[in-house]
Parts: structure tokens; sequence; C-alpha cells
């Protein structure tokens, strides 16, 4: 008949140790899990939540903020809610914000410039126009043919991703990148799912 070898006895110490190094490790755990929870709620928290939608669903919502002074020098607040000057041209939809005839412009402000905005591309027209343009993307997204205008614009890429292409050369554009665009043959591309917003503040020009 075998005889078992008895085990080593394991010294209360060592026991002690080892549940002691569980413990640490548990903790550290719950610790880590408790903060990376915490930052994820914190960045959740700190991103704006997504813009409305149109009544109809197929258009993203603004908002125009236009302030001035009165006759006292004293800021006035003359207008804050949705754009009403918006189309839809081409599947691509226009918000004109603003626009001032002549330049320099003439301040204090007196009306309402971007209830009566017209096309910031029209013959004849002198001074600034400020507006949205949003091409959506998709089975929506629009082809643009190539275009060229007679304009300085100051450009901006609010959300969304787009393609700016010139003659041979596409330039991926995304938000947070900004385009000066002095009169040149153009059109833009919308590869993605996601609509892209574009602002936009043309200055008149002449070409010399």
């Amino acid at each position: 008949m075998k005889t078992k070898t008895p085990r080593p006895a394991v010294s209360r110490r060592r026991l002690l140790a080892v549940a002691s190094a569980a413990a640490v490790t548990a903790t550290a755990t719950a610790t880590a899990t408790a903060t990376a929870t915490a930052t994820a709620n914190a960045s959740a928290a700190s991103r704006a939540p997504p813009r409305a939608k149109t009544p109809d669903g197929k258009w993203t919502r603004l908002r125009r903020v236009v302030t001035s002074e009165d006759s006292k020098g004293k800021a006035v607040l003359l207008a804050d809610g949705e754009p009403g000057n918006a189309f839809v041209l081409g599947g691509t939809r226009v918000s004109r914000l603003w626009e001032s005839s002549g330049l320099p412009a003439r301040i204090p402000l007196t009306g309402d410039a971007g209830a009566t905005a017209g096309n910031a591309y029209r013959e004849g027209f002198v001074g600034t126009s400020f507006y949205v343009c949003e091409i959506p993307g998709g089975a929506r997204a629009p082809k643009i043919d190539l275009h060229r205008i007679s304009t300085i614009d100051y450009m901006a890429i609010l959300s969304g991703r787009i393609v700016y292409q010139i003659d041979d050369r596409e330039i991926e554009l995304g938000a947070g990148d900004t385009l000066v665009q002095g009169g040149t043959f153009h059109t833009w591309i919308n590869r993605w799912d996601e609509p892209c917003l574009l602002l936009f503040v043309v200055v008149t020009a002449a070409r010399v």
C-alpha cells in the first residue's frame, strides 16, 4: 500500500499575504473601472447634443443670433432663432443669414438684413454675404458641377466631411477645417453618409 506524502503546511503569514494581494488587486480594478466610467460620463456630458432636424427630418436646424447697439450705445438683441430665409437648390439647403451692401458696411444695424438677403453671387451686388450650406450624404448626395465665381469666399466646415475638388485635385475637409477660396473652379462631393455643414462669408471681388 502506497503512503501519501503529506503536503507542506502553508504558513498563516503567507495566507495573509496572498489575501492582501488579492484585495489590493480587486481594489485597483474597481478604482480603474470607476475612473474610466466617470471619465466616459464626463466626456459625454461635455459634448454638445446633436442638433435637431427640421420637421421633415431632412435638414439640420440652425440658430442665428444678431446683436448691435441702440442710439445710446447699449447692446441690443435683434434676432435669436431659426433663420427663415432658407431654401433647397439642387439637393442642397442654403440658409441665408446676413448680407451687407457696399464696403465698408454700416453700423449700428437697424434691420434684419438676413430676412431679405439675396444670392451672394448675383450680378451687380457689391458687399458681403453670410450663409450656411448643408450638403447631404449617402443616397441624397447631390452632384454639383464645377463652377467659378468672382468672389473671395472665407469658409469653415462646421460638421461632417466633404471633398473639395479643384481641376484635377481633391482635398478632403472635415469639421474645424477652413478654406479661403479666391475665384477657383471647384465643386463639392460628399462621399459619406452624414451631411456636411459649410459656413460661407462671401466678399465680392474683381478679376484683374
